[in-house]
């Protein structure tokens, strides 16, 4: 999508496209918008163009919530000496101008029918706009599955910490580095032995095999609640150099129950000797932690996607319903409802947890819930209280949210070669089970495209 022209200032910048407003033309396809405004328009095609909102569409209730209440809430953490951080308080006031199109827009044309269109610009935020978080996340699978990952088995593992050391990894970068590498390193290691295969110590660091592995920090749960855990899209297998050719992919054996009770095993105890070796627990609490039965750290891997009988689009698209699901924002809009006094003002904010999340929920402005399949649990909170939530579920500027890890990695030597082979199945048009012709691509980056 070009933007043709801007308004405002009528600079040639690039402004976020917003999905949901993007006109069809007759055939059903999106239109081609060039920056030449003066080409003359097809008198036999005619696009439709939704009406324009003084609001970001879907968007009413979040906007409400941040518009009446932001400098409100502003003034009660200063007056209590909380004071909110400043990347915090610039993503909600950005967010009330995303959209809008007084504060700024594109104009394009379309080269079917020639008509123009605004595209109101985005903020661009990281944690509070639904818009710009929807839009990332749908970036983020569809560059993953058309470029970096193969078509090979993938298996999802989530790790969890205890409350002890999440406040650690609140604040602390590197020690959010760490537990990453030390997870990686550990996941690496168990595939390792169950693939059969060696990490033998002489052999160069070229010749070893690897696995491919993208991981993905969430600072949330699923109820508006602050929990730093950890997702890990890692191929099911490693990558073996081939000599000239491409890089032969060794399968793992299934992961058992023993297998994950060891890797727990493992990580806790050296994500515990690195917390105690750079000062965050003294000597006893780091012992405790160790002695303690029941540890804390949790780790997960029943999400396996895999190719069944060679039909590649239902695995393609199975891969790209996880990367969303591992890069979403912390809250889902559509669960988000609030509840008006007759003046009209907002006094009470409602937020429904899904289905199957079976777990009571206890904390200070709600009541305890449980979650069952046959009723969803809510979580009632005060609009300040939903800011306060909120404020703690930012990330902060200038960190990744997702790395790479293994054959992934950007300086690894086998990235090229098995990079190569997603973008090579990528170009390709494969036939699904049904027997029409299904072109590997994700709906949101041919609406994306440059």
């Amino acid at each position: 999508m070009r933007v043709a022209r801007v308004g405002l200032a009528a600079a040639l910048v690039y402004g976020r496209t917003l999905i949901s407003s993007m006109p069809r033309c007759d055939d059903g396809r999106r239109p081609d918008c060039v920056a030449d405004a003066a080409q003359s328009p097809p008198a036999r095609r005619h696009c439709e163009f939704p009406p324009l909102r003084a609001t970001p569409a879907g968007e009413d209730s979040l906007y409400k919530i941040v518009s009446e209440h932001l400098e409100g809430w502003l003034e009660n953490r200063s007056v209590a000496e909380h004071p909110v951080s400043v990347h915090v308080e610039r993503e909600l006031r950005s967010y009330l101008t995303c959209g809008i199109l007084c504060f700024g827009f594109g104009w394009a044309r379309c080269t079917s029918c020639g008509q123009g269109f605004v595209v109101d610009f985005s903020c661009k935020g990281r944690g509070v706009c639904p818009s710009s978080d929807g839009r990332r996340m749908a970036q983020t699978a569809a560059h993953l599955v058309d470029r970096v990952i193969p078509p090979v088995p993938v298996r999802q593992w989530v790790i969890s910490v205890p409350k002890r050391l999440r406040c650690f990894l609140a604040d602390r970068h590197n020690a959010i580095a760490a537990l990453t590498r030390i997870f990686v390193e550990e996941i690496e290691r168990l595939l390792c032995t169950a693939a059969g295969s060696t990490r033998e110590g002489d052999r160069p660091s070229a010749a070893r095999p690897r696995l491919g592995a993208v991981s993905f920090l969430h600072r949330f749960g699923s109820a508006l609640n602050h929990h730093v855990h950890l997702h890990a899209c890692a191929t099911d297998g490693f990558f073996v150099p081939n000599g000239d050719r491409p890089p032969a992919f060794l399968p793992a054996r299934p992961i058992t129950q023993a297998d994950l009770a060891t890797l727990a095993e493992k990580v806790r105890r050296r994500v515990v000797r690195w917390f105690r070796m750079k000062r965050f627990l003294d000597a006893d609490a780091a012992a405790a932690m160790l002695r303690r039965e029941n540890s804390g750290f949790s780790v997960d891997a029943s999400v396996r996607i895999t190719l069944i009988n060679r039909d590649v689009p239902s695995y393609f698209q199975s891969l790209e319903h996880l990367l969303r699901y591992c890069a979403r924002p912390p809250f889902a809009l559509e669960r988000l409802f609030v509840r008006c006094a007759e003046d009209g003002r907002i006094t009470c904010v409602r937020y429904v947890l899904p289905r199957h999340k079976a777990a009571n929920w206890v904390g200070q402005g709600r009541e305890r819930k449980s979650t069952r399949p046959s009723a969803n649990g809510v979580v009632e909170l005060s609009p300040c209280d939903f800011l306060d939530r909120l404020a703690d579920l930012v990330p902060p500027p200038r960190k990744h949210r997702h790395r790479y890890h293994g054959v992934f990695a950007p300086n690894h030597k086998l990235r090229s070669a098995v990079t190569a082979l997603a973008k090579r199945q990528g170009r390709q048009a494969t036939r699904g089970r049904n027997g029409r012709v299904w072109e590997r691509r994700s709906r949101h980056r041919r609406l994306l495209r440059p």
